[in-house]
């Protein structure tokens, strides 16, 4: 079997005969994985931004069909099409009777060894489960882009729009971009992406989803505010992690407005100047994904979001054979793919 092994901070192995998984665990279901895509926190994890030695997974984000279905909890049976996200929790924990339910339970334990093998062990208990059944309306590659959407999703519903809002988005990688498609299906006004890559910008535009603006310029918030009515944004998503940024975020977003941080900052805010939250009324949430996203009939938000949205959420990937993986690690850091989504079988 094949598998992509970090075996390292920075160092990559294609395992052309990789065992598979040796033995079922219990409340878990195996996955024979058709692709997976790469997370923002993948390419942490190889940069050394994350302890290697602490995380039991590598690539969460995949698509495939259960061959071993376990005890079959939640309706879950071999041979069924499914793709990751958390998808069930506890529902009597703090957390959980708290509308925190995307604190319940480590993601760290829900998967082994993760997505970027052939084959994988998914936890889908009646407690927890991170995996959902797909419909036959949308295809294995899309699907793989089901857990980042569930992030984005969860980014969406903390901004809380009106109809007609402005929305400016920082950071043009996966969440900033799902996020932006989704507000704008829900309704904004006016939704504006800003980056400071070059390559990147040029890609985003290239797609001709939303207006982006570059950073790098000199009258950049001059640009914003114009698009935003000259008043600054109703609502802005900092989806970068680069802290200087979130204090740009203090200046483009308007009096009374909200800012939703959806990225993992690393150090200290030494030089961040608060002071605009005050002056401002700025309202700040955090936008912690996963988040089990369900409609009243218990499937998935998420994955009608995806359906309804797929046509413009495909045009985010780029697809590489798994023998082109490091090149899919090289683009995605580099900001030449938006989202690369590694295939293990061919569909």
């Amino acid at each position: 079997m094949k598998r992509v092994a970090l075996v390292d901070y920075g160092k990559l192995q294609l395992q052309n005969d990789w065992e598979g998984v040796k033995e079922m665990l219990p409340g878990t279901v195996k996955i024979d994985v058709t692709a997976c895509s790469i997370c923002g926190s993948d390419i942490a994890l190889y940069r050394g931004k994350r302890d290697l030695k602490q995380e039991r997974y590598f690539g969460h984000e995949f698509s495939g069909v259960v061959t071993d279905a376990g005890a079959g909890a939640n309706g879950i049976k071999a041979g069924m099409r499914v793709a990751s996200e958390l998808s069930r929790t506890c529902g009597q924990c703090w957390n959980c009777l708290n509308g925190l339910q995307n604190y319940c339970k480590s993601m760290n334990d829900a998967l082994i060894p993760g997505g970027f093998a052939e084959e994988t062990l998914v936890l889908n208990t009646p407690d927890y489960s991170f995996i959902s059944p797909l419909p036959d309306n949308i295809d294995d590659i899309t699907a793989s882009m089901l857990e980042p959407t569930n992030c984005a999703y969860h980014v969406a519903r903390q901004a809380d729009i009106k109809p007609g809002d402005s929305v400016l988005v920082f950071g043009m990688g996966t969440i900033g971009l799902v996020a932006a498609i989704i507000l704008k299906s829900m309704g904004a006004g006016v939704v504006v992406g800003a980056d400071n890559s070059a390559k990147r910008i040029e890609k985003v535009r290239s797609l001709g989803i939303i207006d982006v603006v570059n950073t790098s310029d000199d009258d950049w918030l001059d640009q914003v505010k114009e698009m935003c009515g000259n008043k600054g944004a109703d609502v802005i998503v900092e989806a970068t992690g680069v802290i200087p940024v979130l204090g740009n975020a203090f200046k483009a977003v308007r009096p009374g407005g909200k800012i939703v941080v959806a990225s993992v900052y690393s150090g200290p805010a030494n030089d961040l100047e608060l002071l605009p939250i005050l002056r401002k009324e700025l309202a700040i949430v955090g936008a912690k994904g996963p988040y089990p996203h369900r409609k009243s009939d218990g499937s998935s938000a998420s994955l009608e979001v995806l359906v309804n949205l797929q046509d413009d959420l495909r045009k985010l990937i780029t697809v590489y054979d798994y023998k082109d993986s490091f090149q899919a690690f090289d683009d995605m850091m580099s900001g030449a793919a938006i989202k690369a989504v590694i295939k293990f079988k061919n569909v």
